[in-house]
């Protein structure tokens, strides 16, 4: 009997380490290339430059970690950090920052998200999606109202790229 338990143990020890990892309990994600974070960047100031805008573009990951930065030429010191929180708004809410603003307008926010200190909502963060999964956010600072303008004239260019 005690040589029939064992075996039964043995048995089952082994068959519970064979058994391949469940789908579910592994996560597969996208992420884009530091050339193409770079890309969306270039493409979001020059679309700013075609409306005599000087701004700064940040793409960030989907954790909202910084992949690309740049700050196109004459654009104030401000629009660095602005850029940034924009991005890190969209990617943290998966929306636009204008998106955003109309529901903190709608229904002020209170507690914990009044503390944290990279949320813009407004006009010039857009989240980059391949399907309905975020994998990173554009934030656009330094035009007059147009910054998610030439944020999506940026996306636009690379969107086929998205998939």
């Amino acid at each position: 009997m005690k040589t029939t338990i064992l075996a039964l143990s043995a048995v089952a020890a082994m068959a519970v380490a064979t058994v391949p990892a469940r789908s579910a309990d592994v996560l597969a994600t996208h992420r884009f290339s530091a050339q193409l974070a770079t890309e969306i960047a270039v493409d979001a100031i020059a679309a700013c430059a075609k409306m005599t805008y000087t701004i700064t573009a940040v793409v960030v990951d989907s954790d909202g970690v910084t992949q690309a930065l740049i700050r196109g030429d004459g654009a104030g010191i401000h629009t660095v950090q602005g850029a940034h929180d924009k991005a890190f708004t969209a990617v943290s809410y998966g929306r636009a920052g204008s998106e955003t603003q109309k529901v903190y307008l709608a229904s002020p926010p209170q507690g914990v998200i009044l503390k944290e200190p990279y949320l813009i909502p407004g006009d010039g963060g857009l989240p980059i999606k391949i399907g309905n999964e975020v994998v990173g956010a554009l934030g656009v600072s330094g035009s007059p109202g147009k910054d998610e303008v030439c944020g999506n004239a940026a996306l636009d260019m690379v969107r086929a790229r998205l998939k």
